[in-house]
């Protein structure tokens, strides 16, 4: 008995080691081509140069964050999020030098796969907004990280909320 218990505790170990790595990743896909020309390695940029933090530029045009959430399995710009994308567009208008960058979200549900494809058509959704509002696409770049970049840890419905999400960073002024 005492050694079938040892061998259950083991597979647990194992299980979790196996589970952290799985997890875990290089990120080998988080270097892309941002369409100016060159590649650049978005993983934990944050505010470093020479992206510009998010804050900054929501002072910069006027609005209190550059995050725009989605309903589940949904890629529509909600009326509520319809003002961000008008301060952006009037930004990107007069600014013809600033480029930003689409990272679409999604939360966990799902798989890799079609998450992936989500968070695209949401940037996608997001970028075809601010065309419309006669923003230049060069000054566009859309990216999809699916479900590898969460808002919240867990498995609640307030952090499956701000996981859906395109966020916009500005990568020059």
């Amino acid at each position: 008995m005492k050694k079938a218990k040892q061998v259950i505790k083991m597979a647990g170990v194992i299980g979790f080691g196996m589970m952290l790595a799985a997890c875990s990743s290089t990120n080998k896909s988080a270097s892309v081509e941002n369409g100016f020309g060159s590649d650049v390695s978005t993983q934990g940029l944050g505010n470093q140069e020479p992206f510009l933090s998010s804050s900054y530029m929501a002072k910069k045009i006027g609005v209190d964050k550059n995050t725009i959430y989605f309903a589940y399995d949904s890629n529509v710009v909600r009326s509520q999020y319809q003002y961000i994308v008008q301060a952006n567009a009037n930004y990107l208008k007069s600014h013809p030098s600033a480029k930003v960058r689409l990272e679409g979200n999604t939360d966990p549900r799902g798989s890799r796969e079609y998450n992936i494809g989500l968070g695209q058509r949401r940037a996608a959704s997001v970028a075809q907004q601010l065309e419309i509002l006669g923003v230049s696409p060069s000054q566009l770049v859309t990216v999809s990280y699916g479900e590898e970049r969460p808002a919240m840890l867990g498995d609640s419905a307030k952090a499956y909320e701000l996981d859906r999400r395109v966020d916009l960073i500005y990568m020059s002024k």
